[in-house]
């Protein structure tokens, strides 16, 4: 009799509890369950997603896959433009989207159309990595300069980078836009700096590099150059 009142008893508390949690409970199963299903979901979006950005830059990257020298087909640059929109629109937020707008720079470039490679590269500077951004910056500093807005491509190049590869790439091209201008004397400072900022995978840039440094170097230093290389031969 004991144990039956101690059932009924159990059985009332339990009712009790259910009365007071029960929806609680209940609740809380179906969001648990609910995330779970829902990060699944969202990382076989995000897969999917992913899968197809990629299939996008890849038949985007064989149209634009040509010999040396030699440019897209009209046929292959009509399917560069569709690959690359579809990136731009449908993945946005993908590094795939801002290459994507870097190629269209570099037709729009090809076609002297220098107003839609900014626009090109300015998109493609939004969100970028720093690596990515880097690389933007220098080819928006070289449409700016040939849209004569020298001074523009100047000041964009003067940001700090730790990355010396990319130090020795900017002032290369500041020295180019600083003989654009005539200013020899600056342009001079930023070639020495472009050869001292110079990397073992630049060392193919050096002769191109000294030519460009000999071409601007004031005569009492050509003079200090013959000189030094009179001597060494004696």
């Amino acid at each position: 009799m004991a144990e039956h009142l101690s059932d009924e008893e159990q059985l009332e508390s339990f009712k009790r509890w259910w009365k007071e949690n029960g929806i609680f409970t209940i609740v809380a199963i179906v969001f648990v369950a609910g995330g779970y299903f829902g990060w699944d979901f969202w990382k076989d979006h995000q897969k999917e997603q992913a899968e197809a950005a990629s299939s996008l830059y890849q038949k985007m990257m064989v149209a634009a896959d040509v010999e040396p020298g030699k440019y897209p087909s009209s046929q292959q640059q009509a399917i560069i433009v569709a690959s690359a929109e579809s990136l731009k629109t449908e993945h946005s937020d993908s590094q795939y989207a801002r290459y994507a707008a870097l190629l269209l720079a570099k037709l729009a470039v090809e076609k002297n159309d220098l107003d839609a490679a900014a626009e090109q590269l300015k998109w493609a500077a939004e969100n970028a990595d720093e690596g990515l951004s880097l690389i933007t910056t220098l080819r928006l500093a070289r449409v700016e300069a040939a849209r004569g807005n020298l001074d523009l491509a100047i000041s964009m190049l003067n940001k700090e980078t730790d990355l010396q590869s990319f130090s020795s790439a900017y002032a290369d091209a500041k020295g180019d836009f600083y003989l654009m201008k005539g200013d020899t004397a600056a342009a001079y400072e930023s070639y020495q700096l472009a050869l001292e900022n110079m990397t073992v995978a630049d060392e193919r840039l050096r002769p191109i590099l000294e030519l460009k440094l000999n071409q601007v170097a004031p005569e009492s230093r050509l003079a200090e150059e013959r000189q030094e290389a009179s001597e060494e031969g004696a």
